[in-house]
């Protein structure tokens, strides 16, 4: 890319490349450009592989024949776009606050009452971002700029780069078995893979691109959180020794299964949502459901 930057943004920016979540335009990365809504909606889905697609005739401003149109639908089937009243506004440029909010929807960021730092301008977070937006200052994902957050402001393409950035460190995009310790959070969007006999400092994200297929974790310790986006009804399988603190099940597009079995042990499964049935079996000390839009089998 000729204008690709030498500063700050220059490796986040390379790996959204990499990763394939910014593609650029006539050979341009347009890293000061404003990020739009349906831009960042489109990023969103590209982490996840997120393929599934909800219904959006209620929203106005969405055309058939615009190039966001898919996008937007799968937007909002992974509840990362919620719309307001019936427009999504997907030509806007996205406010610093929007931006993190959907973020936090889409990775499950603990919800934090008060901010862990003072920024002189958190009184200007609107009420529905604050806890979002504390959860992700907690986990160090925004550090604010010159001691401000700057909610209202927009954000650009190489900012937003830089946040995938410091919240996905690696993208498991090959299916086979990994062994090798992985340090930061990791995204699996692909079925078909195997973490054995491993450490892993951070969360384990199965995005939608996982579908129906298969997620092992055979003698993993999880320091952090297994977040469940895929899998079907025979897929997330907890084997061997793994240890794992706390599964967070979020499958919005059919039912899935988490089987813990052998010597593994899972302290706590988080049914945040979903729309069709969560299947538990095996090992699981506490099991906490925040939905009613889910049927719960333990076999």
């Amino acid at each position: 890319f000729e204008d690709m930057p030498q500063d700050w943004s220059t490796n986040a920016l390379e790996n959204a490349v990499r990763n394939g979540l910014l593609k650029g335009s006539k050979g341009k990365i347009l890293p000061n450009d404003n990020l739009t809504r349906a831009e960042m909606a489109t990023v969103i889905n590209r982490s996840f592989r997120a393929y599934k697609e909800a219904s959006i005739e209620e929203f106005q401003d969405v055309p058939v024949e615009a190039w966001y149109y898919d996008e937007m639908k799968k937007a909002v089937q992974m509840k990362t776009f919620m719309g307001n009243k019936d427009m999504l506004n997907p030509e806007e440029p996205i406010t610093r606050e929007e931006a993190f909010v959907v973020v936090a929807r889409a990775f499950k960021i603990d919800d934090i009452m008060r901010s862990p730092w003072e920024y002189s301008d958190l009184n200007e977070i609107s009420s529905w971002a604050e806890k979002q937006i504390n959860g992700l200052i907690y986990h160090g994902y925004i550090q604010g700029h010159k001691n401000k957050i700057i909610p209202k402001g927009t954000i650009t393409r190489a900012e937003f780069a830089q946040l995938m950035d410091n919240i996905v460190k690696s993208y498991i995009s090959t299916p086979g078995i990994y062994e090798e310790d992985i340090r930061g959070n990791t995204m699996i969007n692909v079925p078909g893979v195997i973490f054995k006999e491993m450490d892993v400092y951070g969360d384990l994200i199965v995005g939608e691109g996982v579908g129906d297929g298969d997620v092992i974790l055979d003698g993993v310790n999880l320091q952090g959180k297994l977040i469940v986006r895929g899998g079907g009804e025979n897929s997330i399988i907890i084997t061997g020794e793994s240890e794992l603190n706390e599964i967070v099940v979020s499958r919005l597009d059919g039912a899935v299964k988490i089987k813990v079995e052998n010597e593994a042990y899972v302290d706590r499964i988080l049914i945040l949502d979903g729309k069709d049935k969560v299947i538990l079996e095996g090992k699981i000390k506490n099991v906490d459901i925040r939905t009613n839009d889910v049927t719960v089998v333990q076999e």
